[in-house]
């Protein structure tokens, strides 16, 4: 049963979703959202992460990072991606304490929160067995990061119409049913300025973050993401940043775009990502 979650971490209170045994299960896996999303992005359907895990004996907690859920009015600070990186990492030893997993925590991420996984992951956070990321690369496709630079301004949240939304998270007609269209509008939220300044710096920071990764790395990419280039070119660049990984598992999710979940592959992307979390448990 998937329940609402709240616990105080790093002079926060985070909202999120958390399903599966909460004391010493297998594993623990904690989900960390894109931006202009929230932990609800991980409870679509039964093909989601909370439904599905629970049955490896996992226990998934889909928080809502700061600047999302409880903790929208934080401090702009803790919204950057160095703030956000400080008060999850803090999250996720509370979560490990309480939960007790037997063969560690996994770590996933979708876009933005893809990026902030990889930050923690390579802040060698204690007691993580891997991090599996989507919706994320090095090489932007054109315009768009000019179009996210542009959003950039004194408001504190950005807020991104439906349909543009829409456009740019899905792929093309055919891998995504009609009705994903409306249920996007319903799952987008704000986005803290402070992630989105540090978003369209990513092609920088990406090569130092994914050097200092020392844990198994899962760096799935969408045939037609409208955002990251990823062609075989674009793929290969990015792999090679992994310099002391012990394990990569570079993939590709044909016939879908930038969010795979919302897509027709999304209960095959799912499974891959369960077997991935096996893998880094049982390694």
């Amino acid at each position: 049963m998937i329940s609402p979650y709240f616990l105080k971490a790093g002079g926060l209170g985070l909202s999120g979703r958390i399903s599966g045994r909460t004391s010493r299960p297998r594993g623990l896996v904690v989900t960390l959202h894109g931006g202009t999303y929230d932990s609800a992005y991980y409870d679509i359907d039964s093909a989601s992460l909370l439904s599905l895990a629970p049955a490896l004996d996992l226990c998934v907690v889909a928080l809502d990072r700061p600047g999302y859920g409880s903790a929208r009015g934080s401090e702009s600070a803790l919204q950057s991606f160095d703030g956000q990186a400080a008060v999850l990492q803090s999250a996720l030893k509370r979560l490990s304490d309480d939960v007790q997993p037997a063969h560690g925590t996994v770590l996933v991420g979708h876009s933005i929160g893809g990026m902030i996984a990889l930050t923690l992951a390579a802040r060698g956070t204690p007691g993580l067995r891997g991090v599996e990321v989507s919706g994320i690369g090095e090489v932007w496709r054109p315009g768009l990061r000019e179009m996210w630079n542009s959003f950039i301004g004194s408001d504190p949240f950005v807020e991104v119409p439906p349909e543009p939304h829409a456009d740019v998270m899905l792929g093309p007609q055919g891998s995504y049913m009609p009705t994903r269209r409306a249920l996007d509008a319903d799952l987008v939220r704000p986005m803290p300025m402070p992630e989105l300044i540090d978003a369209v710096r990513w092609s920088e920071l990406f090569p130092t973050v994914a050097a200092d990764i020392d844990v198994p790395v899962g760096l799935t990419f969408a045939e037609h993401d409208n955002i990251w280039m990823s062609d075989e070119p674009a793929r290969s660049l990015a792999a090679s940043r992994f310099i002391k990984a012990p394990s990569l598992n570079v993939d590709l999710v044909t016939t879908a775009g930038h969010c795979i979940e919302l897509h027709n592959r999304s209960r095959s992307y799912c499974l891959r990502q369960l077997a991935f979390i096996e893998d880094c448990l049982t390694a």
